[in-house]
């Protein structure tokens, strides 16, 4: 027997002047009855038809939620609180699942958005009463009064929107206000590589000036490693005699355990990197030098400008990333290894990082593109004409 009847529409009798609503009913634990629930219809739409497209949408959800398992009266208490307690909530739960660096930006966004409802009168507003129409108020805000760039605004949507989808998931409310709110049109960014003599300077003077962070450098270059990662990496994690570095979830960006390979051109300059610690050292702590005490990729960041300052450097250490990348392609290693190395979960998506890094022809098309200033030339014994027979048909 279910313990619930499927969500169904009031339209108050068509009255557009009315408050419309979803209902569903749920049997009580304590009197086995069914008692009814409801959820407003947003009053600002002020359309038939589009009441009753809202309306059906709430309905789907309510009914999906419904046969999921969800249990209205475990959620009844929660329904009262307010915005202000629920993000709180968030951001707490959030700070103990999150690494310190990603709780610092959910922390800045909770804030925006908690300065927002203040300033908007509606911290005390209850969670279920908070709806899309509020949610796109503080998205136009966020975009017309703090000036955010569209791809800041993407990402400040996405993350709203996971932190309502942990509110549905506790069953504080049951339908995602920020859900339907489009993405907006976002610039391909640029992807930056080094030149032939870019790279020239910096083998020349990096392993002199920073040895430690020359490592780095081609951690980067040659197995494609973050520099948050990088930072992370222990004395342990690297194996030298397997050619590998382990990658633990511990230290991944997406928490996943990876490995990669360490190609030969790098095993030299591993080896004389000074390994010689306990396994649980970090290989690059403050001064890039072995230690104890993790230190923040900024550092390593603070290190790179200072170097490419001072040598005519204009690109960031990360670029080494897409300049290897490219090479490597330019020297014949195939798609599939690549993509191990790059750790993308599927070749499509490696294809399509290299589409956007490598939008040009190779060498070869440069060096045997047929030549128009031979068309009219030959030489003591034929005729060799740049173009096949056909094409020097309709030139004629």
């Amino acid at each position: 027997m279910d313990n619930f009847k499927t969500a169904k529409l009031n339209d108050a009798g068509g009255d557009l002047t009315k408050r419309w609503f979803v209902y569903y009913s749920f049997r009580s634990p304590e009197t086995e009855k069914f008692q009814r629930f409801q959820q407003w219809v947003p009053q600002k739409i002020l359309t038939s038809s589009g009441r009753r497209a809202s309306a059906h949408e709430i309905i789907v959800r309510i009914n999906k939620q419904l046969r999921s398992g969800f249990n209205p009266f475990a959620h009844m208490e929660r329904r009262y609180s307010t915005i202000t307690a629920a993000m709180e909530f968030v951001l707490e739960i959030k700070r103990t699942i999150c690494r310190k660096r990603s709780y610092h930006t959910y922390k800045n966004l909770g804030k925006s958005f908690l300065d927002w409802l203040k300033k908007n009168n509606r911290e005390n507003m209850h969670i279920e009463d908070f709806n899309y129409y509020h949610a796109q108020e503080f998205m136009d805000y966020s975009k017309s009064v703090l000036g955010i760039c569209n791809s800041t605004y993407n990402y400040r949507s996405m993350h709203m929107k996971t932190f309502f989808a942990l509110l549905i998931k506790r069953e504080w409310i049951m339908i995602n206000p920020f859900e339907k709110i489009e993405r907006l049109p976002v610039e391909e960014p640029e992807i930056v590589s080094f030149t032939v003599d870019d790279l020239t300077n910096m083998q020349k003077n990096l392993p002199g000036y920073d040895y430690n962070l020359y490592v780095c450098a081609c951690l980067i270059f040659y197995c494609f490693l973050r520099p948050q990662e990088i930072m992370r990496l222990k004395v342990e994690h690297f194996q030298l005699n397997s050619r590998l570095v382990v990658i633990p979830g511990t230290v991944s960006k997406n928490k996943k355990h990876e490995v990669v390979q360490i190609p030969n051109a790098l095993v030299p300059v591993l080896k004389k990197l000074d390994l010689n610690y306990p396994g649980d050292y970090f290989v690059f702590t403050r001064h890039l030098v072995r230690g104890i005490k993790e230190a923040a990729p900024t550092r390593m960041a603070g290190y790179w400008r200072k170097f490419a300052n001072e040598y005519g450097i204009k690109k960031n250490i990360y670029s080494l990333k897409h300049t290897g990348a490219g090479m490597a392609i330019e020297n014949g290693i195939n798609l599939r290894d690549l993509q191990l190395q790059l750790r993308h979960w599927s070749l499509e998506m490696t294809q399509v990082y290299l589409d956007k890094f490598k939008r040009r022809p190779s060498e070869k098309l440069a060096n045997d593109f047929p030549d128009l200033g031979q068309l009219g030339r030959n030489n003591e014994h034929e005729v060799k004409p740049a173009l096949p027979p056909i094409y020097m048909h309709s030139l004629s």
